[in-house]
């Protein structure tokens, strides 16, 4: 009877247990029978040496270990989610400046729109956008020095028309009094009113606007209430 090699076995099984589980790989189970056939079908005339049947159950044993270990990181991977979630729970009530470039309008007011000069420019132009991308409005914000900005956009469309309540994007576009063109950080800031996990991670809830971690560059201790 024509018999795999539990070597070729064993390449099979191991590709499987660390690749997600190909339909073709062999479990701890089937690798077991495949040796207990092989050794039933063995040339009585030239049996399995003892090396050869050592270096099996020693190749048996560390794909044994290869599942426990496979096992132990799937179980990892799935406790990390709540761990993850109470750690950031402590940003709730702090306020924090991530980078972004959305700004939320709210039914009456203006939204503010945050951002990062690199320098300082002569001439800057805030472009307020759709969902679509195109742009409603664009502001100029004349010159401004180097470093953090804000820009209080009224809400309303270049034809003067209220826009109705949403989160809206923005892009800055910045130059220097030769023409030249100024680095610009889109920013956002905010008080973190809630947590929310999805698709394996862990987001802060910013004036309604879901935040990664990695996005914060900084944040604030909550404000005090006066008695």
């Amino acid at each position: 009877m024509d018999i795999r090699s539990i070597q070729d076995a064993a390449t099979t099984a191991t590709a499987g247990a660390s690749g997600g589980g190909a339909t073709s790989a062999l479990g701890q189970n089937e690798f077991l029978k495949l040796l207990v056939t092989q050794m039933r079908y063995q040339d009585p005339l030239s049996p399995m040496d003892n090396a050869e049947f050592t270096a099996q159950l020693a190749q048996f044993s560390s794909l044994e270990q290869l599942f426990k270990v496979n096992d132990n990181l799937s179980s990892l991977g799935a406790s990390q989610g709540p761990g993850e979630m109470a750690s950031v729970a402590g940003f709730i009530g702090r306020e924090v400046l991530a980078r972004g470039d959305g700004a939320v309008l709210g039914e009456d007011g203006g939204a503010t729109a945050q951002f990062y000069l690199d320098g300082p420019a002569e001439v800057v132009n805030v472009l307020i956008q759709g969902p679509d991308g195109t742009t409603i409005r664009s502001v100029a914000a004349g010159a401004l020095p180097g470093g953090s900005q804000g820009l209080v956009w009224d809400g309303t469309d270049a034809d003067g028309n209220r826009m109705p309540a949403g989160t809206y994007r923005f892009a800055v576009v910045a130059q220097d009094a030769a023409g030249a063109s100024v680095a610009v950080r889109t920013q956002l800031q905010g008080l973190v009113s809630g947590t929310t996990y999805e698709n394996g991670a862990a987001y802060l809830v910013v004036d309604g606007q879901r935040v990664a971690l990695a996005d914060v560059v900084a944040v604030k201790a909550p404000t005090p209430v006066e008695p």
